[in-house]
């Protein structure tokens, strides 16, 4: 018994077709069933009941189907980290990354490439839970920063930080007067946010309810550096994490602290638990985990 054929029969589960299996490994499909078929013979017994027009497996299928996945997996785990062990410090190393962490992680690579000038860097937007744990699980990238908690078997999160949120707004506006802004404010003044499936976005209209608050709110929009625009063009105010805020605001914007027990929220890291990190990867997340 080989990996290959392990690949193969995990392909024809997944595709619950023979002829589509086939197309997604570049083999032709009596090349799939002689595989499958020797497999079979291995193994002593069928693995996929052939009585049926409908696709169906064997209970000794199902049990290696769950062997299979794991083993397949393990491999390309293992055969990834020797790779990246070999290559050293010529890697390209992929994060996925919230918006709001742009500028405190741009510090965290001016130090890393001190160090490490000849890897790569790939940053990736990552937005919900399940793109996160994909990412990770199919070795997409190598960690993430996110404001979501992955609870998994398969994947380690480290918290970062916890931050409030604050409100961004021209320092013209009325509310620059206040000391701090109460989510009762909100009922009738224009309200820039983020779209409603984003984590973030849907916190701070879940503080709202909670609150028993309805705010008046006049955009949606998909990007925190667009909000921001909308605001310097005194279009409306907006709620953001204090991290994203807290810098490179222009002349026009400031901030003010937003009072309410449900604002705020956890960022950590996160990546596999079992994978093996070259050196230079993991001084990496040691930067990530000090300097945020």
């Amino acid at each position: 018994m080989d990996i290959r054929k392990m690949n193969y029969f995990v392909a024809i589960v997944k595709y619950k077709s023979f002829s589509r299996a086939a197309n997604a490994l570049h083999i032709s499909q009596p090349s799939l069933s002689n595989a499958i078929k020797a497999l079979e013979r291995e193994i002593g017994a069928p693995l996929i009941e052939r009585t049926t027009k409908q696709f169906q497996l064997t209970e000794l299928g199902q049990q290696f189907y769950d062997r299979s996945v794991h083993l397949t997996s393990q491999f390309e785990v293992m055969d990834t980290e020797l790779k990246e062990m070999a290559r050293g410090e010529h890697l390209e190393i992929r994060i996925g990354m919230i918006e709001s962490a742009n500028y405190w992680f741009s510090q965290v690579i001016i130090a890393y490439q001190k160090q490490y000038r000849h890897n790569q860097i790939t940053l990736i937007d990552t937005l919900y839970n399940q793109t996160v744990r994909h990412a990770l699980l199919k070795l997409h990238v190598h960690g993430v920063i996110t404001n979501q908690l992955i609870v998994d078997n398969e994947i380690k999160s480290e918290l970062l930080y916890n931050e409030p949120y604050v409100v961004l707004l021209r320092n013209d506006h009325r509310f620059a007067t206040k000391e701090w802004i109460t989510l009762s404010d909100f009922t009738e003044e224009a309200l820039i946010i983020g779209m409603p499936q984003f984590q973030t976005s849907a916190q701070i209209l879940k503080a709202f309810e909670q609150e028993h608050v309805t705010p008046h709110i006049q955009y949606k929009i998909e990007r925190f550096e667009m909000i921001k625009v909308l605001v310097e063009e005194g279009l409306g105010v907006a709620i953001l994490p204090q991290k994203y805020v807290e810098q490179h605001l222009t002349e026009c914007l400031l901030t003010r602290p937003v009072r309410s027990e449900f604002l705020n929220r956890n960022v950590y890291l996160c990546t596999m638990k079992d994978r093996t990190f070259p050196k230079s990867i993991s001084k990496l997340f040691e930067l990530i985990k000090t300097m945020h």
